[in-house]
């Protein structure tokens, strides 16, 4: 049997997350039901829609709506995937290989690091700087960068919601380009944006051999879809397709029949104010919760995505913390160590308000026990 890092995030939500009474490791928005998302035409389409094969790439209709998000790109641009999941290892089994260096951004939601791994690729990491509001550590990436076949990174940032400046975002494209490396950017934060903040710019179209990751999840709040996205030069999108013949072969026309729906600009543009709307009510209350703790807790506000990443002065693990919230008051937070960075909490700020205001007393009467 191969040898494969065991993705923490992943495999402690699959265990725990339908156990519990109260579930805040979710990072994504409270999702609309079909009735909610679809007009009553569109609803009997549905219900006609032959359910069948299926266009493998994605419907041209679908294909098209994601383009819409991405100025400059088409149609043949795009790939449909089983979820951003498949989106991200795909790319990866497209360009890593044996020796391969893989640049990786931490923190991160940390499948490319096991799947380059495991592809037998170096993995160096660049930091964002905790004590610098999140933001590049241009030196490290720089160093980590050198001779890199890929570069990988997650803007807006999962876990801590920090958003890059428009002089990193150059940076990037810039070592990108003198490295001759593909870059990766997972941008399924983007359009969560808080504070009244303009949507965070798109990294396509700054250098010929960037690919963009994305889903119906997170920002755009429907994770139950499946439905995610490659954005990237046609040659690149190519290489994807014949390997998305080995894992899924395609996604199901029911959910690309309502991702198109859904992705189309004016649907999008309703569904992200409607996210933003959500956040930024709950994040208010966290702000509060945060306050009450005089210190003991604190975080750097988010400027973008569906959860917060605390830190704590308490001497317990973040994993045993985690743990210890579940069997206590069945609450599960996702822990900071599941990231590699041990002493903070991630907490998800996209669900429904009064279950985010009881999971936080929960959290509350565990962290007054242990004192």
């Amino acid at each position: 049997m191969s040898e494969i890092d065991t993705f923490l995030l992943e495999r402690n939500q699959s265990l725990h997350e339908n156990a519990v009474e109260i579930n805040l490791t979710e990072s994504g928005v409270e999702p609309l039901t079909l009735a909610g998302l679809l007009s009553p035409e569109e609803l009997n389409e549905l219900h006609r829609l032959r359910l069948g094969y299926n266009y493998t790439e994605g419907s041209p209709e679908a294909r098209a709506a994601v383009a819409t998000w991405y100025p400059g790109a088409a149609a043949e641009n795009v790939l449909l995937t089983a979820g951003a999941a498949e989106a991200n290892f795909i790319s990866a089994w497209a360009l890593l290989g044996q020796d391969d260096v893989l640049a990786f951004m931490v923190p991160n939601f940390m499948q490319l690091h096991g799947l380059g791994r495991s592809l037998g690729a170096a993995v160096r990491t660049f930091p964002l700087d905790p004590k610098n509001n999140w933001q590049l550590d241009r030196d490290a990436f720089g160093a980590a960068a050198k001779d890199a076949k890929l570069i990988a990174l997650c803007n807006p940032n999962n876990p801590s919601g920090a958003v890059l400046s428009e002089s990193d975002m150059a940076a990037i494209a810039e070592t990108a380009r003198a490295n001759d490396a593909w870059l990766l950017c997972d941008e399924i934060y983007r359009g969560s944006e808080l504070d009244g903040r303009a949507e965070t710019p798109t990294f396509w179209g700054r250098y010929e051999k960037t690919i963009v990751t994305s889903s119906t999840s997170k920002s755009l709040a429907h994770a139950g879809l499946r439905v995610g996205w490659v954005v990237a030069p046609p040659a690149f999108i190519y290489e994807c397709m014949r390997r998305q013949d080995y894992t899924t072969i395609g996604t199901g026309p029911i959910n690309q029949f309502v991702a198109a729906k859904l992705l189309a600009p004016e649907k999008r543009s309703a569904i992200l104010e409607r996210s933003r709307a959500i956040l930024g009510r709950n994040l208010a209350i966290v702000d509060d919760w945060i306050a009450r703790w005089n210190g003991r807790l604190a975080y750097d506000r988010p400027a973008a995505g569906g959860m917060v990443f605390v830190r704590y002065d308490f001497r317990i693990g973040s994993s045993e913390l985690s743990k210890l919230l579940r069997e206590k008051e069945s609450t599960f937070v996702v822990a900071g160590e599941w990231f590699g960075m041990d002493g903070h909490l991630r907490i998800g700020t996209g669900g429904h308000a009064h279950e985010l205001e009881e999971g936080l007393k929960r959290i509350d009467r565990v962290l007054a026990s242990i004192g």
